[in-house]
C-alpha cells in the first residue's frame, strides 16, 4: 500500500461507497465548492458514474472507494474511462464512535470523501493489480481453499476412526510410524469395521470425499504448473524457488501476491504487509514490542511459515537450480547470499535460546525482503529485455 495524496489537477473528488446492486457517491467540485450525493441502484456501470459526474462537476475527476469484496473492476473500469480511481484501504480509514453507531451508505461515501480531502489524512491506497495478475491471485487461493478442504476431510476421517478404536500404528523396519494417507492407509481405513452399518456408510462417505479433495488439488496444482511456465511468471517463480524454504508453490503465489515489485519503497513495507512485524505499544521511556501483527497478507505469510517448517534440518550453503530453472548469475549471487543468511539467522535465534517457531517467524520476516529483493531485480531484467528492440 502507498500513502494517499491528492494531486492538485484535479477539480472534483469523489467518495464512493459500492456494494453489489449499488453505488453512492459524495461529490465536491474544488473549484466552486458545491457538493452532491447520488445514489445509483441496479447494478451501475463506470459509464453510468460517469455520465452524472460529467453533468454535475468540473473534469478532470478523482474516485476512491473502501476496499472491500466487490474488488477492483470498478476502479478498472472508470480508469479506462479517464477517470483517476483508487481503491483505500478500509483499515487505514479512522471511525468514531459515532461512525460506528449510525452507520448508512452516505455517511460512508461521506467519510471516504472526507478522509480524500483531509491533507493530515493517513489513509493508504491499495495497489490495484491488471486481469492477468489477479487471475493469477485467484487461481492461487483456489487452490489453498482446496488444499484446506482436504485437510479438513482427512482429520473428519482420522477422527472417526479414533472414535471407535482405530488407531493407525504402523511402523518401518526402523521403529518408525508409517505417514498416514499413503495407499496402505487409505486400505486400511477402508477395511475398518465400526460396527453398525451408519457408521461403516459414514466412513465410507468420508474417505470418497477425501479421497475426492485431494484428486481435487493435484488437478489444481497441474494448472498451476502450467500458470508457473508462462512468461510472465516463469522468472520470478525461476528466481525466488532459488532461495532455499520457498519451493515453487511459494514462489508463485509471492510473485502473484505483490505483482509489483515496485510498489513497496523498502524491506519494512514488505514486512508489514505480510503481518510479520511485531507490535509496537511504546510510549515515553516504555518500550514494548508484541506478537507479530498478522495484519497482511495471510496467504504468503502462511505459505512461508510452512515452508520454513523443517528449517532447522536444512543444511548450509545455496540451493541449485533444477533442469529448466534459467536465472541470471546476479540473481543466483543473491538467493545463495539469502540462504546462507537465513539459515545462520535461525542457528542463531536458536542457539540463544528462542523457540523453534517463534525463530521461524523472525526468520519468515526476513524471507519476505529477500523475496522481494530478488523480485525487484527479476522485474528490472524483464524491463530490460522488453526495452531492447526487436
Amino acid at each position: 500500500m502507498a500513502k494517499y495524496t491528492i494531486a492538485s489537477d484535479y477539480c472534483s473528488v469523489f467518495g464512493m461507497d459500492v456494494h453489489a446492486r449499488s453505488i453512492t457517491v459524495k461529490g465536491r467540485d474544488l473549484s466552486t465548492g458545491r457538493s452532491k450525493v447520488k445514489r445509483f441502484g441496479d447494478c451501475p456501470t463506470a459509464e453510468t458514474l460517469l455520465e452524472w459526474m460529467s453533468s454535475q462537476f468540473t473534469a478532470p475527476y478523482y474516485a476512491a472507494y473502501e476496499s472491500g469484496c466487490t474488488g477492483f473492476q470498478l476502479a478498472r473500469d472508470l480508469r479506462g474511462l479517464g477517470v483517476a480511481c483508487d481503491v483505500i484501504a478500509v483499515s487505514s480509514i479512522a471511525r468514531s464512535d459515532e461512525d460506528r453507531k449510525l452507520k448508512n451508505d452516505r455517511r460512508d461515501a461521506a467519510r471516504v470523501l472526507s478522509e480524500l480531502l483531509n491533507p493530515e489524512s493517513r489513509i493508504s491506497a491499495v495497489w490495484v493489480p491488471d486481469p492477468e495478475c489477479e487471475a493469477a491471485r485467484d487461481l492461487v487461493r483456489c487452490t489453498l481453499d482446496a488444499v484446506k478442504a482436504m485437510r479438513s476431510s482427512k482429520q473428519h476421517v482420522s477422527a472417526m476412526l479414533l472414535r471407535h478404536g482405530w488407531v493407525w500404528n504402523e511402523r518401518t523396519a526402523a521403529g518408525n510410524l508409517r505417514a498416514t494417507w499413503t495407499r496402505g492407509y487409505v486400505k486400511w481405513a477402508k477395511s475398518a469395521d465400526l460396527g453398525e452399518p451408519a457408521a461403516n456408510e459414514a466412513l465410507r462417505r468420508c474417505i470418497l470425499i477425501a479421497e475426492e479433495d485431494a484428486g481435487r488439488v493435484d488437478e489444481l496444482k497441474a494448472e498451476l504448473r502450467k500458470l508457473a511456465a508462462l512468461p510472465r511468471w516463469k522468472p520470478y517463480v525461476d528466481a525466488i524457488s532459488l532461495i532455499k524454504g520457498v519451493d515453487w508453490f511459494g514462489a508463485l503465489l509471492a510473485a502473484a501476491e505483490i505483482g509489483d515489485f515496485d510498489r513497496f519503497g523498502g524491506g519494512r513495507d514488505v514486512s508489514k504487509w505480510t503481518g510479520t512485524v511485531p507490535r509496537d505499544g511504546s510510549s515515553g521511556e516504555r518500550s514494548s514490542h508484541g506478537r507479530i501483527t498478522k495484519a497482511g497478507n495471510a496467504h504468503v505469510r502462511t505459505v512461508l511459515l510452512e515452508g520454513m517448517a523443517g528449517a532447522s534440518l536444512r543444511l548450509a550453503g545455496a540451493k541449485k537450480a533444477k533442469e529448466g530453472q534459467v536465472v541470471s548469475p546476479e540473481v543466483a549471487a543473491v538467493c545463495a547470499k539469502a540462504s546462507r543468511r537465513l539459515k545462520s539467522r535461525f542457528d542463531h535465534f536458536v542457539g540463544g535460546g528462542m523457540p523453534a517457531n517463534k525463530a521461524k517467524v523472525a526468520v519468515v520476516n526476513e524471507l519476505v525482503r529477500w523475496i522481494w529483493v530478488v523480485g525487484k531485480m527479476v522485474q528490472a531484467e524483464q524491463r530490460a529485455l522488453a526495452a531492447q528492440p526487436s
